[in-house]
C-alpha cells in the first residue's frame, strides 16, 4: 500500500517462519520507528517525524516543505548532560587541588594533610582551605613586591590621576566667601576655587550710622526700624529662613566696607526685600512710594533691590542673603498679583539655593578645606529648609510640581535653640507694642511642624496634581491607596502636636496660619476624588469628597474670624489670601446653604480688609463676583454689598470670561440653577448708583452689623493708645462647633524693637550726608489725582496677569462638586474607613448639627 511510508521490513532470517495475519501486518506497517531528532519543520508545527532522509514523509507527502535536520538546534536533553559534565568538573577539580597540595607540601606537612583526607567527610571542604591558604600566600608575597617599587617609585613620581579621580565624586568648597556645591560629573571640580575676597577682613567693626548704611530709600531710621519691626513681628515667624540672631548681629554693625572674608548674614539686598514686605503690614504713608496711592506699598523698597541685584551682579556670587531676599521678593510679587515675576524670582532663589549645596549635609564639604562653624551650618540649614516652605507655597498657589523635591535632600532639619524660641513675642502695629497677648517665641519649633506639613504637600501635589496623573489616571484603587496614606500622615501630624499649641483665643499668628495650611491640604486631598460620583467613587458609600472639602473650607473661614479678632487683618501674610479663596469658592457652590451664607459673608469681609493692603486681595474679590454672576448665584446681601463696592472701587471681570462647567447641567445640577439674585445682573451699570447707595461698612461689633454684632469687638490697630483685641473674650471653652483642639506649636518672634540697644532704639532721626530726606524721596505729587480703579487694582497688566489659570481653577472645581450634591457633617461613626483605627471624627469637625452655631452664640 501506498501511504507515503516506507516497504515494512521483513522480519530477520533468524524469527519464527510462522505465517502473521493480515490485521498484524497492517499494525508493523502503521507503526513509526522511534526519532530522537525531528526535522526542523515538523519540530515548529508540533506534527511527528517519521526521521526518514532526504526528506520525511510529513514535508514531503503532507505539508511540501523543506526538511532539514539540525541535532545542535534541539537542546531538550542537553541539560542533563551538562550537569554531569559540572559535578565530574568539579570533582576532577578536587583531587587535583588534593594531589597538587600532597605533591608540593613538605614531609612535615604530607602526613598532616593525609590525616585531615581520611578524618573528613567532604572532601569538597579540605580542597576549598588548600585554595584559600595558596591565595593569600601568593597575595603576600605580591604586596611585599609592590611596596619595595612603590617605596622607590613615590619619592619622584605625584600621585595617580587614576587615585585623584576615584576621590572627586561631589564636594563643598568655599569660593568668594561662600560654599559651593560641584559634583563629580562636573569638570570643574578639578578647578582652583577663586577667590575675589583677598582684601577683606575676617572682623566687622561697628559702622557709623548702622541703620541708614542699608539703604538709600530714606533717611528716617526710625522708620527702617519700624518696618522692619513690622517684617519680623508678621512675616518672619511663618516663612522663617533665615536665622534671627546672625542678621540682627550683622544688621546693628552697619555695612561693612569692601569685602570681607567671613560669612555675612545681612545685606542691602536682603534689608530692602525686608522693608519692602514691612511696608505692607503697617499704614503709614511713609511705607509707600507715593503716599496718596495705596497700591505702592513698598514699591521704592523693591526698586532698590531690583536695582541692588542687577547693579552689583548679585546672581554671579550665590550667597546666603542673596537666596533669602529673592524668596522674599518672589512672595511680595505674589501679593501684589504679579505670579509671573514672583514665579522667576523664587526660581533663581531655588537655583542659587541648590548651587550653594543648601540641600546637602555639611559633611560633603572638601576635607582639604577648614570645616564650617557650627553657626555657619545652622544658617544653611535654616535658609533651605525656609526655601523649602517658599516652594511649596508657590507649587500649591500656581497648581506646579514642587521645584524642590524631596529626593534631591540629604541636610537634617535645623535644631529649636531654647534661647531664641524663648524670647517674648508681642504684637506690633503702628501704635507700637501691645503686651496683651505676649507669649514665648516659639519660632522655629512652629517653623519645623510646617515643613512636616509642606513634605505631605509635596507627596500630595506629585501624586494627585501630576501632569501625568491629569493625562492619564492612576486606578481608582491607586488613588484609594494614596489618599489613605496621606491621610494617615496628616492625622498622625495632628496629634502629634503639643496641646498647648492648639487653634484658641490669643494663640500665636503663625500657627493659626499653620492651622489653616493643615485644612488646605484637606481641600487638595479630597479635591481630586470630586470627579466621580457617588456611584462611581473608590470611597466608601459614607465618605463624601464633598463634605471634606466643605468641612476644611469651613475650618478656614472659622479659624480667619479668630484671627481678625485676635490681630486684625491688617497684619497677616499674603499666603492667607489664597487659603481664603479657596474656602470661599467652596462656600460659594454650597449656597444656600445656611453655614456657607455665614462663612461667604465672612470671607468677603475679610478679604476686603485685606485688600487694603494686598493687592492679590482686590483680585480674588472680583473672581468670586464674577463667578457668582457667571453662574447666577444668589449671593447674602451683605456679601453682594461687599462685592458691589469692591467692584465698583477695585474694577471688575466680565462673565464672558469665565468658562462654563462641562458638567451635563441635565445630570447635574449646577450652581447656575440656583437663581438670579434680584439687583445683581448688570453691575457694569449699576457701578455708579451702587457706590453712592451702598454705605460704608460698620464697624465690628457695632449694633447696625447683624452679623458682627454676636462678635467680641474688635479694637482697630490704628486707634491711639488702644491695645490689639483689648476686649476679645479670652476663654472659648464652650466652642463645640468646631473640635479644634488639634495641638500646635506657639511660635513668633521677638521684634527688633525689643533687642535693640537704647541708643538705636531713640526716636531722634539721623541723616546722612548727601542723602535725600525721607518722605519726600518716597513721596510723589502730593496734589490728589483721580485713579481709576484699575489703576488702583495695580495696573492693567495687573489685572489681567494671573486671571485665566485662577477662572479655570475655579470652574474646574465647581464641575467636580456637581456630582456630589448632598451636605452634612463629617465625622461620626461612618467617617471611620481605610483603617485608620481614630476615626475621622478625631479630625476637625465643621458640620455637625447646630454645631457651628455655638461660635456665634
Amino acid at each position: 500500500m501506498d501511504n507515503g511510508s516506507s516497504e515494512p521490513r521483513k522480519s530477520p532470517p533468524h524469527a519464527p517462519a510462522k505465517k502473521k495475519s493480515r490485521s498484524s501486518r497492517d499494525a508493523a506497517a502503521i507503526k513509526r520507528r522511534c526519532v530522537s531528532t525531528a526535522c526542523i519543520a515538523c519540530r515548529r508545527r508540533k506534527s511527528k517525524c517519521d526521521g526518514n532522509t532526504p526528506s520525511c514523509a510529513a514535508c514531503s507527502s503532507v505539508y511540501g516543505t523543506e526538511c532539514v535536520y539540525d541535532p545542535n538546534s534541539d537542546h531538550r536533553r542537553k541539560g542533563v548532560y551538562k550537569e554531569k559534565a559540572d559535578t565530574l568538573k568539579a570533582r576532577e577539580s578536587t583531587l587535583q587541588t588534593i594531589v597538587q597540595a600532597i605533591l608540593n607540601s613538605s614531609e612535615d606537612n604530607v602526613s598532616a594533610l593525609v590525616r585531615q583526607i581520611r578524618t573528613c567527610d567532604n572532601l569538597d571542604d579540605i580542597a576549598d582551605t588548600i585554595s584559600r591558604k595558596e591565595n593569600s600566600d601568593a597575595k603576600a608575597e605580591e604586596e611585599d613586591d609592590d611596596d619595595y617599587m612603590i617605596g622607590a617609585y613615590s619619592q619622584t613620581v605625584a600621585p595617580t590621576f587614576e587615585n585623584e579621580l576615584s576621590g572627586k565624586m561631589g564636594e563643598l568648597r568655599i569660593e568668594n566667601g561662600s560654599v559651593r556645591f560641584i559634583g563629580g560629573t562636573s569638570n570643574l571640580i578639578y578647578l582652583t576655587p577663586e577667590d575675589d575676597e583677598k582684601d577683606g577682613s575676617d572682623e566687622l567693626k561697628q559702622q557709623d550710622a548702622p541703620l541708614l548704611s542699608w539703604t538709600t530709600v530714606t533717611a528716617d531710621a526710625e522708620l527702617i526700624l519700624h518696618l522692619l519691626n513690622m517684617y519680623l513681628s508678621w512675616h518672619y515667624p511663618y516663612f522663617t529662613t533665615l536665622s534671627k540672631s546672625l542678621f540682627l548681629r550683622d544688621f546693628l554693625l552697619g555695612k561693612p566696607p569692601g569685602n570681607p572674608k567671613r560669612t555675612l548674614y545681612c545685606s542691602s539686598l536682603l534689608v530692602n526685600a525686608m522693608l519692602a514686605l514691612g511696608c505692607h503690614f503697617t499704614n503709614s504713608p511713609a511705607g509707600c512710594a507715593d503716599p496718596e496711592d495705596p497700591t505702592t506699598k513698598g514699591d521704592a523698597f523693591f526698586q532698590e533691590a531690583k536695582r541692588l541685584f542687577v547693579e552689583n551682579d548679585e546672581y554671579e556670587k550665590p550667597r546666603l542673603t542673596t537666596v533669602q531676599a529673592l524668596a522674599l521678593m518672589s512672595l511680595r510679587e505674589a501679593g501684589c498679583g504679579r505670579e509671573a515675576k514672583g514665579w522667576v524670582y523664587s526660581g533663581m532663589s531655588f537655583r542659587m539655593a541648590l548651587d550653594m549645596g543648601l540641600n546637602l549635609d555639611s559633611g560633603g564639604m572638601a576635607s582639604n578645606k577648614e570645616p564650617m562653624d557650627e553657626k555657619e551650618i545652622d544658617a544653611r540649614r535654616v535658609t533651605f529648609w525656609g526655601c523649602y516652605l517658599f516652594d511649596k507655597c508657590w507649587s500649591n498657589y500656581l497648581g506646579r510640581m514642587p521645584q524642590l523635591p524631596t529626593s534631591n535632600i540629604t541636610v537634617p532639619k535645623y535644631d529649636v535653640f531654647p534661647d531664641e524660641d524663648s524670647d517674648t513675642w508681642s504684637p506690633y502695629t503702628d501704635t507700637g507694642v501691645s503686651q496683651l497677648h505676649s507669649q514665648p517665641s516659639r519660632t522655629r519649633a512652629v517653623a519645623l511642624q510646617i515643613s512636616a506639613l509642606c513634605e505631605i504637600s509635596s507627596d500630595l501635589l506629585i501624586f494627585f496634581y501630576h501632569p501625568q496623573t491629569l493625562e492619564r489616571s492612576m486606578g481608582k484603587q491607586t488613588e484609594l491607596k494614596k489618599l489613605s496614606e496621606l491621610h494617615t500622615r496628616l492625622e498622625a501630624w495632628r496629634k502629634e502636636l503639643p496641646k498647648e499649641f492648639e487653634s484658641k483665643e490669643g494663640q500665636l499668628p503663625n500657627v493659626l496660619l499653620m492651622h489653616m495650611f493643615f485644612h488646605l491640604l484637606y481641600i487638595h486631598l479630597f479635591r481630586p476624588f470630586l470627579k466621580y460620583n457617588p456611584s462611581t467613587s473608590p470611597l466608601p458609600s459614607h465618605v463624601s469628597p464633598r463634605k471634606f472639602c466643605t468641612s476644611a473650607a469651613s475650618a478656614i473661614s472659622k479659624l480667619m474670624r479668630l484671627y481678625k479678632r485676635t490681630y486684625g487683618l491688617r497684619q497677616i501674610c499674603n499666603i492667607a489670601v489664597y487659603i481664603v479663596h479657596s474656602a470661599c469658592t467652596i462656600h460659594l457652590l454650597n449656597l444656600p446653604d445656611k453655614a456657607a451664607k455665614r462663612d461667604i459673608i465672612h470671607g468677603c469681609k475679610h478679604l476686603e480688609e485685606i485688600a487694603e493692603d494686598w493687592l492679590c486681595a482686590r483680585r480674588t474679590l472680583s473672581i468670586i463676583s464674577v463667578l457668582a454672576r457667571k453662574w447666577k448665584i444668589e449671593l447674602p446681601e451683605e456679601a453682594r454689598d461687599v462685592l458691589l463696592r469692591t467692584d465698583a472701587k477695585y474694577g471688575t471681570f466680565s462673565p464672558t470670561d469665565v468658562p462654563s462647567p462641562k458638567s451635563d447641567a441635565s445630570q447635574h445640577p449646577s450652581p447656575s440653577n440656583l437663581g438670579t439674585p434680584p439687583g445683581y445682573s448688570s453691575p457694569e451699570a449699576l457701578k455708579e448708583s451702587q457706590i453712592a447707595s451702598v454705605p460704608p461698612p460698620n464697624p465690628p461689633g457695632s449694633a447696625q452689623n447683624n452679623v458682627y454684632s454676636t462678635l467680641a469687638p474688635f479694637v482697630p490697630v490704628s486707634a491711639a493708645g488702644e491695645e490689639v483685641g483689648a476686649q476679645v473674650p479670652m476663654s472659648l471653652a464652650d466652642d463645640s462647633g468646631l473640635n479644634m483642639t488639634a495641638p500646635y506649636l506657639r511660635s513668633a518672634t521677638t521684634g527688633l524693637y525689643n533687642v535693640l540697644p537704647p541708643n538705636i532704639r531713640s526716636s531722634s532721626r539721623t541723616t546722612r550726608p548727601g542723602q535725600t530726606a525721607p518722605r519726600q524721596a518716597m513721596a510723589g505729587p502730593s496734589q490728589a489725582r483721580q485713579v481709576s480703579p484699575t489703576t488702583l487694582f495695580g495696573g492693567q497688566g495687573a489685572m489681567g496677569e494671573g486671571q485665566d489659570w485662577w477662572l479655570r481653577d475655579q470652574v474646574s472645581l465647581a464641575a467636580g462638586f456637581d456630582n456630589w450634591e448632598e451636605l452634612g457633617s463629617v465625622g461620626g461613626e461612618g467617617a471611620f474607613f481605610m483603617g485608620d483605627t481614630s476615626g475621622l471624627d478625631d479630625s476637625p469637625r465643621m458640620g455637625g448639627a447646630g454645631s457651628q452655631e455655638d461660635w456665634y452664640n
